[in-house]
C-alpha cells in the first residue's frame, strides 16, 4: 500500500513538471507572436534552477535574449525591445510592481508579461500607473494546456482599469499526451485526467474555423494606440498663446479677426478634430507666450503649463534646443514662417544704373572703335594740313581730333570738320554708329530707371544694402534675435535691428506693414498675418516686388505635448490621419494667405527722383568743379607761353644791341 502511494505521488510530481513546460513554451510563442526584437527581463522570478535554465535554453534556440537588470540608463532604442516577465506565484511580486510603477517602467516603451493563475489576487493592478501607453499583459492560466492573454490598462490616474481580450495559447496535442501517457498506462484511475477531444470540439467551436494551436490573436490592431482610441470622455486640455487680442478666445473656430492671432487659430481647429477623434473632453486655457526662460531660469507660458501638466498640447511652436529637452514636439499640423519681407528697392540705389546698358565686352568695343576713327581722322587731318588750310579745317592736332571726337560720343557738333572724303568717310560711320549706341543706350536707361533691384536675397546683402529694418514687437523676435550667433545674424542685429544708444527698431504689425509700403525697409514679421494685412491695404502695384529672407532657418512649427506623455502616439496617429485625409489642408487654405501676388504687369507712371539721376548728378557736379581748374590751367600755361616768348625776344633783342 505505501508502495502504491509513493507511486502515484511520483506520476503526480511527474505530470506537473510536464506540464508547467508549457508555460514556457506560452512565454517563447507569445515573445514570436509579436515578430519584433525582444530582450526578456525576469526579476524575481521564483523558479527552481531547472525550470529557469529550461526556460533560457528555450529562449536561446528562439534567439531571443535575457536581460540581466533593468539598465534605466539605456538608449530609447534598447529599451523598445525590453519585455519584463513577472509570475503571481512568486513572493514580493506585488512590492516588485509597485516599485516599477512609481519608476515609470510600466510606461512606454517597455513590455509587460504578468503570469497569473485562478488563485492570484491582481489588486495590485488597481495602483499600478498603466496608463494608455503601456504594454501590460496579464497572461491567466485555464487549463494545463491554455492560456488566456488580456491587456490592462487605464486612461487616467484616477479611472478604473480597463481589461481587453488580446488573444489565447493553446498546447498542442503532443504536450498533453505527454503529460498523462503515464497515468493512462497506469491500473491506477485518478481524477487528473482530460479529455482531449472534448477540449478540440470546444476549441473549434470558439474559433469557428480549422483548430489552431500556438498564441491565436484577439488584436484587432497590432498598433496599441489604433486600439486604445477611445478615451472615454477623458479630459484632455490645450494651452493657446494669444498675443493680438483677447477677443480671439471667443473667435477660435470661425473666420472672424483672421489677422489675430491666425497661427493659434490653425492649432485650435486642428487639435480639436484630434480631441473629438479620441472622443475626449476638450478643455483650453490661455497664455501670452510660447515659453521662455525668465531671469531666474523659470520657464514661462507653454512649456511652463506642459512641465506642470496642466496642459496636454500646445499651440504650434518653433523648434529650439532648449525646448526639446523639456517637451516633445508631437506632429506639424500647421504652416507659418518669420522672416524679413521688403519692397525690392530700385537698382538706381544700388547699382550705377548708367553703366549697365552694355556689358563689359560691348563698352571694349566702343573704346577700341572711337580710338580708331581717333587715330585715323589724326592721319587725314595731318595729311589735309599739307594740301591747304581752311578756317573750319582740322588742323592736323591731336586737339581738334579729341574734340571731333567728344562732340560725337556726346552728339552734339563740332565746328571743325575735315575737308576731303577719307576724313568725312571716317566722320560719317562714327557718328552714325554712335548714333546707334545712343538709341540703345537711351532704351535701356529709360527701363533701368524704374527697374527692381535682385541684388538683395541673402543676410549678408541685407546687412550691406541700404534698407532699415525692423521686427514687429513679439516675444519670440526678441528671443531668437538676441539668441542667434552667428556672426552675419548678429551684425544684424546690433547694426541695424537694436545698434547701440538708439531705440531697438520693434513695430506693430500695421506700422511696419506700412513701412515696408513707403519703401526701402525689410520687416521681420510672420507672414500670414502680415500678407493679410498687406493684401487689405496694398496698392496692386505695390504687390508686385515683395521679397522675403529667411532669419531664423526654422522648419516649419509643431504642437507641442509633455514630455513622454501617455497620449503621444495617439495625438500623432489622429494627427496623420487628419493630414492624410485633407483636413489639414483644407483649414489651412482657409486661413492661410500666400505672397501677394500682383495681376499682371501693371504699368504705371513714377517720376524720375535724384536718387536714379545720382550718377548723371555727381558727374555735371565734378565736371563744374573741374571746369574753373582746367581754366587756371590754360590761362597759366597761356602766361608761361608769353612768358617764354617775352624773354626769348629779350635775348635775342640783347644780342643784336638793341
Amino acid at each position: 500500500m505505501k508502495l502504491k502511494t509513493i507511486f502515484i505521488i511520483s506520476l503526480f510530481y511527474s505530470l506537473i513538471l510536464a506540464c508547467a513546460s508549457n508555460t514556457k513554451d506560452m512565454v517563447v510563442s507569445f515573445i514570436l507572436r509579436q515578430e519584433r526584437p525582444t530582450v526578456l527581463l525576469t526579476p524575481n522570478l521564483c523558479w527552481n534552477k531547472y525550470e529557469s535554465l529550461s526556460l533560457a535554453k528555450k529562449l536561446n534556440e528562439n534567439g531571443i535574449n535575457i536581460a540581466s537588470a533593468m539598465q534605466p540608463s539605456a538608449s530609447e532604442y534598447y529599451l523598445h525591445h525590453v519585455m519584463i516577465m513577472v509570475d503571481f506565484t512568486c513572493p514580493e511580486t506585488t512590492t516588485l510592481l509597485l516599485w516599477a510603477s512609481d519608476n515609470s517602467y510600466f510606461r512606454s516603451p517597455y513590455r509587460w508579461l504578468l503570469i497569473t493563475s485562478n488563485g492570484e489576487n491582481l489588486d495590485v493592478l488597481n495602483d499600478v500607473e498603466a496608463l494608455v501607453d503601456s504594454n501590460v499583459v496579464i497572461a491567466k492560466r485555464i487549463s494545463d494546456r491554455e492560456f488566456v492573454f488580456t491587456e490592462v490598462y487605464r486612461v487616467s490616474k484616477n479611472s478604473d482599469l480597463i481589461f481587453t481580450e488580446r488573444g489565447t495559447w493553446q498546447a498542442p496535442p503532443k504536450s498533453i499526451k505527454n503529460c498523462t501517457k503515464n497515468i493512462n498506462n497506469s491500473t491506477t484511475q485518478t481524477h487528473i485526467t482530460t479529455d482531449i477531444s472534448i477540449m478540440n470540439e470546444r476549441r473549434k467551436r470558439d474559433l469557428k474555423g480549422p483548430e489552431m494551436y500556438g498564441v491565436v490573436d484577439g488584436r484587432s490592431d497590432v498598433a496599441l494606440a489604433s486600439r486604445r482610441r477611445d478615451l472615454r470622455g477623458h479630459t484632455l486640455t490645450m494651452v493657446n498663446v494669444i498675443t493680438d487680442s483677447n477677443l480671439t478666445r471667443y473667435h477660435l473656430n470661425d473666420r472672424l479677426h483672421l489677422h489675430q492671432d491666425s497661427i493659434t487659430k490653425m492649432s485650435y481647429m486642428v487639435v480639436k478634430i484630434c480631441f473629438e477623434m479620441l472622443n475626449a473632453t476638450e478643455k483650453l486655457i490661455f497664455t501670452h507666450t510660447w515659453g521662455y526662460k525668465d531671469k531666474n531660469g523659470n520657464w514661462q507660458g507653454i512649456v511652463d503649463h506642459l512641465l506642470k501638466k496642466e496642459a496636454d498640447l500646445g499651440t504650434l511652436t518653433i523648434f529650439t534646443q532648449e525646448r526639446m529637452k523639456y517637451i516633445d514636439y508631437i506632429a506639424m499640423v500647421g504652416s507659418t514662417a518669420v522672416r524679413f519681407v521688403f519692397r525690392e528697392p530700385p537698382l538706381a540705389l544700388l547699382s550705377n544704373i548708367f553703366t549697365l546698358p552694355f556689358t563689359g565686352a560691348v563698352w571694349w568695343a566702343i573704346v577700341i572703335c572711337v580710338l580708331a576713327c581717333a587715330l585715323f581722322l589724326f592721319i587725314t587731318s595731318k595729311w589735309e594740313a599739307t594740301m591747304g588750310m581752311h578756317p573750319l579745317q582740322l588742323d592736323g592736332s591731336w586737339a581738334d581730333v579729341l574734340i571731333l571726337i567728344i562732340g560725337a560720343v556726346l552728339q552734339q557738333g563740332c565746328t571743325l570738320e575735315p575737308r576731303y572724303a577719307a576724313g568725312r568717310c571716317v566722320t560719317l560711320l562714327l557718328f552714325v554708329a554712335l548714333t546707334i549706341l545712343y538709341a540703345a543706350y537711351s532704351a535701356n536707361i529709360v527701363v533701368l530707371l524704374r527697374a527692381p533691384s535682385s541684388s538683395v536675397r541673402t543676410l549678408p546683402d541685407l546687412l550691406n544694402s541700404p534698407l532699415k529694418l525692423g521686427a514687429s514687437d513679439f516675444e519670440y523676435n526678441r528671443y531668437f534675435f538676441k539668441k542667434l550667433n552667428e556672426p552675419i545674424r548678429k551684425a544684424i542685429y546690433d547694426k541695424k535691428i537694436a545698434p547701440k544708444g538708439k531705440k531697438p527698431n520693434f513695430y506693430s504689425m500695421k506700422d511696419g506693414v506700412e513701412r515696408i509700403r513707403k519703401g526701402l525697409f525689410a520687416f521681420h514679421m510672420e507672414l500670414n498675418p502680415g500678407y493679410r494685412l498687406i493684401q487689405e491695404t496694398y496698392q496692386e502695384e505695390e504687390k508686385c516686388d515683395l521679397v522675403e529672407i529667411d532669419y531664423i532657418n526654422e522648419i516649419d512649427p509643431w504642437v507641442p505635448g509633455q514630455k513622454r506623455s501617455p497620449f503621444k502616439d495617439l495625438f500623432k496617429i489622429n494627427f496623420m490621419k487628419i493630414r492624410e485625409t485633407g483636413i489639414q489642408s483644407n483649414i489651412h487654405h482657409r486661413l492661410h494667405v500666400p505672397r501677394p501676388r500682383c495681376s499682371g504687369t501693371i504699368s504705371t507712371f513714377s517720376s524720375v527722383g535724384i536718387t536714379d539721376m545720382y550718377p548723371a548728378i555727381i558727374a555735371t557736379l565734378y565736371g563744374m568743379l573741374l571746369s574753373p581748374a582746367v581754366l587756371l590751367l590754360e590761362i597759366t600755361y597761356r602766361r608761361l607761353i608769353q612768358l617764354r616768348n617775352n624773354k626769348r625776344l629779350m635775348r635775342e633783342n640783347h644780342l643784336l644791341g638793341y
